[in-house]
């Protein structure tokens, strides 16, 4: 099996948090090999008990993105669908599709309580469920009309690209919206504090219910060095970090819910849920994703989300391109050392 590895973008990671630097980043990565770019939605970020800043818009960046490449797919982690206006969302996605030529995948996600009431003010209505506002969207996709007061019927436009539609890729937040996303055939998307055990239960479960495991995408935290004694003084301080403000956070990361529990240990963190190493090392533990599981597709997270450098997260991606990806190549060499 073939793997394909994405990077984030959008968000700061590997440069910045302007445009710019987001273009650049897309341009070395469709020339190191990587398969895919991915836009994280919410405009909020708690920076605070009681203030919130904004984030980049995630459909304008990648629309750069595709301006400057010619190859690499545009990826959401995830959107919030019901948190958007549905006609301008469809036409949105539609027009980035074509302007790709059709490189977008859609991943779509549950956003959590306090960030859904921080979006509305604590003033409007719940949103739209995820299911009612994915359908809404694919039926304008579909030719779906919208009536006006006087009667007149409009069609919403233009359609994708792809058809029917885009990769349809789920954050799940339960056991029950993985069991849906398989019985509708839609891809799953696995955040990076996923722990591997609590990936395998996800497989299982989707598998069981008519998924496909190669249908499944993982996040992962990354860090390559030139030895696993070095990779391991690195990462420590990077995952102390981290670790404490996720536990403190109950988990949650970008505006969406995890899947099963998570162990924020630092120690455990490091050598479970973390691919940390030596390029010898973090190959054989993709390999291990990907032989024991049936993962095809892994995005890195080599800015732990923000708490390692900027030189650090650069090496990680020039290093996983250049000597990791080269050995998981050889499958038949990491089976027999897993």
């Amino acid at each position: 099996m073939m793997m394909r590895f994405g990077l984030p973008g959008g968000r700061g990671d590997l440069g910045g948090n302007g445009a710019t630097s987001t273009v650049e980043l897309a341009r070395i990565a469709e020339t190191l090999g990587y398969d895919s770019l991915w836009f994280t939605d919410g405009h909020l970020s708690s920076v605070g008990s009681r203030t919130v800043t904004s984030r980049p818009s995630p459909i304008p960046l990648a629309a750069a993105v595709a301006a400057a490449t010619t190859r690499i797919s545009l990826g959401f982690t995830a959107l919030h669908l019901s948190m958007h206006d549905p006609i301008q969302l469809a036409a949105d996605l539609a027009t980035l599709d074509h302007l790709s030529g059709g490189r977008v995948i859609l991943g779509i996600g549950w956003p959590v309580d306090a960030y859904a009431a921080a979006y509305r003010g604590g003033t409007e209505p719940a949103a739209a469920d995820l299911p009612e506002a994915l359908d809404t969207l694919l039926g304008y996709w579909r030719g779906r009309t919208r009536s006006a007061a006087d009667g007149t019927q409009y069609r919403v436009g233009p359609i994708p690209l792809q058809q029917p539609h885009p990769p349809i890729e789920i954050s799940p937040r339960s056991e029950e919206s993985i069991i849906w996303a398989a019985t509708r055939r839609h891809r799953l998307v696995l955040p990076a504090v996923t722990t591997t055990a609590s990936i395998a239960t996800c497989v299982a479960l989707y598998t069981a219910h008519g998924g496909q495991a190669s249908d499944i995408r993982i996040e992962r935290f990354c860090l390559v060095a030139e030895s696993d004694e070095a990779a391991r003084e690195r990462a420590t301080p990077i995952v102390v970090r981290l670790t404490r403000r996720l536990a403190a956070l109950g988990g949650d990361e970008h505006g969406h819910q995890i899947v099963g529990d998570s162990d924020f240990d630092p120690s455990r963190f490091q050598e479970d849920t973390a691919v940390i190493g030596s390029p010898t090392t973090v190959a054989r533990r993709m390999a291990l994703l990907r032989d024991s599981l049936g993962v095809e597709r892994i995005n890195l997270r080599p800015s732990f989300s923000g708490t390692a450098s900027l030189a650090m997260q650069q090496s990680t991606v020039r290093m996983f391109a250049g000597k990791v990806v080269p050995l998981l190549a050889q499958p038949a060499t990491f089976r027999a050392m897993s």
